[in-house]
């Protein structure tokens, strides 16, 4: 079975992709360790304060694989730089 998650995030106080490339790095990197998701962004790579990252995960469980996507959701809604303004989850 395969899982995926779609994230959108508003970062407010990003002003250059570097900045945002930065965040993001750090986020993504997290999510690879702690929960063992491919990950990646996936849409607007050359807008500053937007970022689409999608998750995707595999099981042979489906409350398994529903379960490492809600923690990845989870992760992303913490306060920092990056708001969650939407996420989709697919399994």
């Amino acid at each position: 079975m395969i899982g995926s998650v779609r994230l959108e995030f508003h970062l407010p106080g990003c002003h250059s992709l570097k900045e945002k490339r930065s965040i993001l790095k750090r986020f993504i990197e997290h999510a690879r360790r702690q929960y063992s998701v491919a990950i990646a962004e996936i849409e607007s790579q050359d807008e500053w304060q937007r970022a689409v990252v999608e998750a995707a995960a595999v099981s042979n469980e489906r409350s398994h694989l529903h379960s490492v996507l809600t923690h990845v959701v989870n992760e992303a809604e913490r306060p920092g730089e990056m708001i969650l303004t939407n996420c989709e989850i697919d399994v």
